[in-house]
């Protein structure tokens, strides 16, 4: 029986936004915030980027992409340069520096979801990597990229 898609939102939405507020909840980094969390996910599956672009993926305005850059490049994590293409516009991509924090907390939050999943049962777990795919392919439906294959 195929389900509606409709319903299968309303199932999934409150699980997947709870699970990732609880992921963040067991793994808090104090080098950004959440929505310079958010920044730096989308400046690294598209570094090196411009900053309008950053604007329009995280559906912000302009001054407060800006603002975000700012807190990262302070924190040593993304570097501005002027784009070789256009010397009006300015990309912007991690640092050395970023790529490991981020590497670091990707590890602290793949340990915490590997404990939870631990803690299933085995009917569960298989049940979950049977749904890695399909999740990974709605999340490209929402981003508008044909694949997000090595999702980050």
């Amino acid at each position: 029986m195929t389900e509606n898609s409709a319903d299968i939102a309303r199932a999934l939405r409150p699980s997947v936004t709870r699970l990732y507020l609880a992921l963040r909840r067991h793994t808090p980094i104090p080098e950004y915030t959440a929505a310079q969390a958010s920044a730096l996910a989308t400046i690294v599956d598209h570094e090196p980027m411009r900053m309008g672009e950053l604007a329009e993926r995280e559906s912000i305005r302009m001054p407060t992409a800006t603002a975000l850059v700012d807190g990262l490049c302070k924190n040593g994590l993304v570097v501005r340069a002027p784009d070789p293409d256009d010397r009006r516009a300015v990309l912007v991509a991690l640092t050395d520096h970023g790529h490991e924090v981020l590497e670091r907390v990707r590890g602290q939050r793949e340990d915490a979801l590997a404990s939870a999943l631990e803690r299933l049962s085995d009917d569960d777990r298989a049940r979950l990597a049977a749904a890695a795919p399909a999740l990974q392919a709605l999340h490209a439906q929402l981003e508008g990229t044909p694949s997000l294959a090595g999702e980050k």
